[in-house]
């Protein structure tokens, strides 16, 4: 499947070939059309959320005199 963007959904057309495979697998039998979308619909976003590659949390480590407010102690 093309990626038309970079979210996790799956186009129309994607959705309605899958579809028409779920209809032709359930014996081409009517009154199913929109169980085939929705459950198409699942199987696509689903892959597609599996295929997206997954950013890492990258933080940085605050410098020691970050981490610490200046005090107003004296010394």
């Amino acid at each position: 499947m093309p990626k038309s963007n970079d979210t996790a959904t799956p186009n129309d057309d994607a959705i309605a070939q899958r579809a028409y495979e779920l209809y032709l697998q359930r014996g081409s039998v009517s009154g199913h059309e929109l169980d085939d979308w929705l459950e198409a619909e699942a199987e696509l976003s689903s892959a597609a959320a599996h295929q997206a590659p997954v950013q890492p949390v990258v933080r940085r480590r605050a410098a020691r005199s970050e981490s610490h407010p200046p005090s107003n102690r004296r010394l």
